[in-house]
Order: structure tokens, then C-alpha cells, then sequence
């Protein structure tokens, strides 16, 4: 007898829902495409619990007689390829006949429909792939499908599912694909009691676009087309000021597919090189119209990948596209302008930490170890953090109160460029037992600790640091190590208590996508922690309350929906930990000199100086090293002296 056994046909169904019925979202994605493809003007969905309890998709598309109703469960029935060839040349957005007959074999499923011709409505119920009886009832013209239990026959798919803000964050994302694609179709979306989108149907894309992510987006897009050789590429870019801290916002579609593809992805990068900032990502809505048989969209179950038949061809297009555009709008301009608003945005927020450092309460003084007394107050929130297992040496106030000071009528002369609170031109107290002190490493500066003369150091290319040491040298990446420096304090100022709040006299209204406002709902009580109160104002908006005090003078619109996006691409949801160092993280980044700031000697020095009393100062929060270190003897076996 042989080992060889053909399938049962419920178990065939199951392994092909593994892979077009992934989660909530690709069932979802499965049913609305197959709207479309009956003709629908107006699909309405309805979820609740994330997907897991129900996914309902009603549409006023052509529906479906007895016959068709009892076929449309079978596996690889399909009404939209007859032959070989229609495989090679597909008009429609569904066509291998695997969605109905997968979601039925690991959910309940009940479908009703009635053609726009008849009278009279049919109901079919399949319950993990047993098919029950057609049955005659009363309906709308169209189709209704509704998805009750998803995985409850399979326990092992269920449990792999993530939180219900997870879910319903994948379930929106494919909606809002969906739904681009197609704006002459009415959509509209509910999750639970809360109507996440009402969409009318518009022939404006641009409106569509508003209709998710708000007019002040729509209305600065740029358009774009260029058709040549059976390829026609059109749509809407942002300007490089609009870039997102997400690389979520690149929506690219071929014949009304949403795809994700490699080729068109660096067409855009190489098209925004040097407009935007690398940490960056540009806003896109592009739509590429093909002939069908220069595109094979065959390559992938769920069909989010496709195939060129000339690829290097319609990178170039949409290069060209991208290009002739910002030619032709005054990108002069708008760079200058960009570069401005950078340059105040890292402004602010260094200013927003000197505030926040040199904070401190009245007629606190804080005295250097061995009982003498500096005669200066300074914060000991702002002092520099020792390594552990090591005492901290007294500081007097930052760099930027000095030049408050200096303001009022003398004290230390503040250097026009330098990154406010954090680079001193004072030099570190001296405390007056040095066993005491903090002990200098192994790679101690030449010319000694704190206290002693500056170490020999120079800035190489706006972008290294040079610096002599005891035994050799090092060569240090400025931005690495500053935002080191940053993410430490800032760690250690809300080790004991939430972050110091200030409520807006006016709060502030931000324009979001509809899946952000369950990540605010989720994160509510630990973005309070860290000084934030956001509440939802409307389906796609929040409402900024109260924002950290030391971040006042920073844009709290760009920064809630910074950190929204952040959280919104953690998937499950991330431990209290994980989000304050995603979020102290960022901060840093954004307050650090960057790679290209030049640093006077003065600024070399502190930097320096701050290396030595900060812990982890190896490596950047990223994990990138701050510090490459060679020796003597390293150096003398590179020049052949041993």
C-alpha cells in the first residue's frame, strides 16, 4: 500500500486559507475586492472585536442567482478567467475563486444575495467548511457576507492573532487601500459603535485623500503624470516638507491594485535623495495604469507583489515623473523654506531641554563631595550622570543658562551655534577628593579628567571628532555619541516620576488617521506618564490637552503624530519599557547635532567631557558605536614601527 493520499477537501481549504486568509484584514481585503468586482457603487463594512467576533460586507454590486450562490464555495470556481490566456491578461481584482471557499472552512460564513433582476434573496451558511442549504429570504439587490468566529475550528491560527487595536489597525490600513484606489465607489467603515469612515464617492482622488488624511495634506500634494510606451503614471506627491517619521505613507497602485514593489519604492527614494532628511520618508500616492499583459500579478497569494515585464522601463517613468515635477514647482523655495523650518524645528528642541535641564527648584544647592562648597547652584537633573559604581563630580549651570546670564549683565559668553544645554564652555568643578571623583577608563584623555586642561582634539569634516588620549586616540561620531548623551538624561529625569506636564490654554487639534485614535486609546495612560493628554475628538482627530513642559516650544502637532505613527508600527502592543525608549529615543535623535554641524572647540570640549560621565557612551541608543579607539601600538604596527 502506498504512502500517498490525496487531500480531503476541508483540509485543502485549510492550507489555502493560510495563505489569502492571514488575518481579520485579509478577510476583509478578500470580500471588498470581490464587491468591486460585482460592480458595487457602495460597500459598507462592519467589524467588531477586531475581526475576531464579525466581518460583515455589504454591497449593491450585481449579486448572485441559487446556481452561483452554490458555486461561489467551491474551490477555484471563479466567474473572471475562462482560459489560459485571461490568467496572463487579468481586468479584475479577484480571479482564482480561493477566497469564499478558504473563509468558509475556518469561520461561520453566511452569505446573502440577490441579483439587481430578481425578486426573491438566497442565504447560504457554510460553518468550517460544512456547506448547508440554499434557502430563499428577503434582501436587498446585492450581496451581504458575513464572517462570525474567525479560527474558532482553528485554535491554532486563533490564538497568533494580536490585540484588537492590532487587528483593527490592519484592517483600516487595508480599507484605506482599498478605498483610495477606488473613490467612485461610497465606502464606509465601523468598528464596534465608533464609524471609523463614511466615504461618498467622488471623482476627485485628491478629495479621497483628504477624505483619510485630512484637507491640510490634500491640499499641498503636487500632481504628477506621464504616459509613454502603454504605461501611464499619475497621482500626487507631498513637497520634501510634508515628510512623515513613517514609511507608511508611499501608497502605490497598478490597475486599481494596491502593491508593494521595489523598483517603483526606489524610483521614489532616488527621486526625494537630498530633498528630504534620511531619517525621513516622503508622502506618495501614485497610480500606474498598464497594459495587463505587461504585468503579472499572478506571483503572490494575497497579490500585493507584481511582475514586470520591462521593470527598468517603469522605473523610469515614475522617476521621470517625480522629477519633472519638483522641476516645475520652485523647489528653490521650498528648500530654502525647508531648510529653515528644520533648522528652527532642532532649534526648539534643544531650546526645550535647556529649559527643561536648567529647571530647578528655588534655593536648592547642591555641594561637591568632601564638604566644600562651589558657591553655585546647578541641577542636578542637568549635571552629568555618572557611570555606575561612580560618584558624580558637581557641575555649574549649562552652556545656555550661562548665556542667560551673560543676557542679565556677565558670566560666560555663549558661542552663536552651539546646541543650547548640553555643550559647556564652563570647566567641571573640581571636587576635593578625587578617590572620590570619577575615575577616568582605560582610554583616559591625554590631558587628563574633569578639571584639567581641554584634551587635544579637532572636528573632522563637520562630522568626526579627533581626540588625543593616554595611550592613542579616538575618533568619535558626533551625533552618535550627543544622542547617547541625551537619551541618558532623559532617562534619568523620569526614572521616579511621570514627565512635568503643561495643559494648553488652547488645545490643539491634529489631524490623524482613523487606526491612530485605538493606539491613543491604548497607550492613554502611559503617554500620561510621559506628560502627554491626548484625547479623540472626532473619527480621525485628536485633541492635544497637556504636552511636556520642557517640549513647549516644539510643534505638538508634528510630534503627537510622530509618536502616533511609532506606535501604530509596533504591531502587538509594546511593553511600558519599549515605548519610553522608542520615545526618549526619538527625542534624542531629533535634539542632537547632526552629521554636517560644525562645533567650536568649546562645544568639542563639553562633548567630550559628557563622554566621560555618561553610561553606555560606546554605543547610540540605535546601538550604532559612538567611539572608535586605536592605540599606540596600533598605530605604530600600521607604520611598520614594530
Amino acid at each position: 500500500m502506498g504512502f500517498i493520499e490525496v487531500l480531503q477537501p476541508e483540509l485543502v481549504n485549510r492550507i489555502a486559507a493560510g495563505e489569502c486568509v492571514e488575518r481579520p484584514a485579509s478577510v476583509v481585503k478578500e470580500l471588498v475586492e470581490n464587491a468591486l468586482d460585482a460592480g458595487a457603487s457602495r460597500i459598507d463594512v462592519r467589524v467588531l472585536d477586531g475581526g475576531r467576533e464579525l466581518i460583515e460586507v455589504v454591497d449593491d454590486g450585481a449579486g448572485m442567482d441559487v446556481d452561483d450562490l452554490r458555486r461561489c464555495i467551491l474551490p477555484h470556481a471563479t466567474s473572471k478567467i475562462r482560459t489560459d490566456d485571461d490568467l496572463f491578461c487579468i481586468h479584475t481584482m479577484g480571479f482564482r475563486g480561493e477566497a469564499l471557499p478558504s473563509i468558509g472552512s475556518v469561520a461561520r460564513l453566511q452569505i446573502t444575495s440577490r441579483p439587481r433582476a430578481s425578486d426573491v434573496a438566497h442565504r447560504l451558511a457554510v460553518e468550517g467548511g460544512a456547506v448547508g442549504e440554499v434557502v430563499p429570504c428577503g434582501a436587498p439587490a446585492g450581496t451581504r457576507v458575513e464572517v462570525r468566529d474567525l479560527f474558532y475550528c482553528v485554535p491554532a491560527r486563533r490564538k497568533f492573532l494580536k490585540t484588537t487595536q492590532t487587528e483593527m489597525g490592519h484592517i483600516s490600513e487595508q480599507f484605506a487601500r482599498l478605498a483610495l484606489a477606488h473613490p467612485n465607489v461610497a465606502f464606509s467603515l465601523k468598528h464596534n459603535k465608533r464609524t471609523f469612515h463614511q466615504l461618498p464617492a467622488t471623482d476627485d482622488r485628491r478629495k479621497r485623500i483628504g477624505d483619510f488624511y485630512g484637507p491640510e495634506l490634500a491640499d499641498v500634494l503636487l500632481p504628477i503624470r506621464r504616459a509613454g510606451n502603454g504605461v501611464l503614471v499619475e497621482g500626487w506627491v507631498a513637497p520634501p516638507k510634508e515628510s512623515r517619521g513613517s514609511g507608511k505613507w508611499e501608497y502605490v497602485f497598478v490597475n486599481g491594485r494596491y502593491v508593494r514593489d521595489r523598483f517603483v519604492s526606489h524610483a521614489i527614494k532616488e527621486a526625494y535623495r537630498s530633498l528630504i532628511d534620511p531619517s525621513r520618508y516622503p508622502v506618495a500616492f501614485l497610480f500606474l495604469t498598464i497594459d495587463p499583459d505587461q504585468v503579472d500579478v499572478n506571483v503572490h497569494p494575497t497579490k500585493s507583489e507584481v511582475r514586470w515585464r520591462d521593470s527598468n522601463y517603469v522605473h523610469g517613468q515614475v522617476l521621470a515623473a517625480l522629477r519633472e515635477r519638483f522641476l516645475a514647482t520652485n523647489l528653490d523655495h521650498t528648500l530654502a523654506t525647508q531648510a529653515a523650518a528644520e533648522d528652527a524645528y532642532r532649534g526648539r528642541v534643544r531650546q526645550a531641554m535647556v529649559d527643561f535641564f536648567t529647571s530647578r527648584p528655588a534655593g536648592v544647592d547642591v555641594e561637591p563631595r568632601g564638604g566644600g562648597s562651589s558657591g553655585k547652584r546647578f541641577d542636578a537633573g542637568a549635571s552629568a550622570f555618572p557611570r555606575e559604581g561612580h560618584a558624580a563630580t558637581a557641575r555649574p549651570a549649562d552652556h545656555m543658562e550661562a548665556s542667560a546670564q551673560r543676557s542679565a549683565g556677565g558670566g560666560e559668553t555663549c558661542v552663536p551655534g552651539a546646541p543650547p544645554g548640553e555643550f559647556s564652555a564652563q570647566p567641571t568643578a573640581e571636587p576635593a577628593n578625587r578617590s572620590d571623583a570619577h575615575r577616568q577608563p582605560a582610554d583616559a584623555l591625554a590631558t587628563g579628567g574633569s578639571g584639567d586642561a581641554p584634551p587635544r582634539a579637532i572636528q573632522l569634516h563637520n562630522t568626526f571628532i579627533v581626540a588625543e588620549t593616554g595611550d592613542g586616540l579616538m575618533i568619535i561620531d558626533q551625533h552618535a555619541l550627543h544622542e547617547r548623551i541625551l537619551y541618558e538624561r532623559f532617562r534619568a529625569r523620569i526614572a521616579d516620576h511621570a514627565l512635568e506636564a503643561q495643559r494648553l490654554l488652547l488645545p490643539e487639534v491634529v489631524r490623524v488617521p482613523a487606526d491612530r485614535i485605538e493606539t491613543l486609546e491604548t497607550h492613554a495612560e502611559l503617554l500620561a506618564r510621559l506628560g502627554i493628554e491626548l484625547t479623540a475628538s472626532g473619527p480621525q482627530s485628536v485633541t492635544v490637552h497637556a504636552f511636556p513642559t520642557f517640549l513647549h516650544k516644539l510643534d505638538a502637532a508634528r510630534f503627537v503624530r510622530d509618536l502616533l505613527d511609532v506606535l501604530s508600527e509596533k504591531g502587538a502592543r509594546p511593553s511600558p519599557e519599549t515605548l519610553l525608549h522608542e520615545l526618549l529615543d526619538m527625542m534624542a535623535c531629533k535634539a542632537a547635532v547632526k552629521a554636517g554641524d560644525p562645533l567650536t572647540d568649546e562645544e568639542i570640549t563639553d562633548l567630550l567631557r559628557h563622554r566621560e560621565l555618561a553610561e553606555r557612551s560606546s554605543h547610540c541608543p540605535h546601538g550604532r558605536p559612538t567611539t572608535l579607539h586605536l592605540t599606540l601600538r596600533d598605530l605604530e604596527r600600521q607604520f611598520k614601527r614594530r
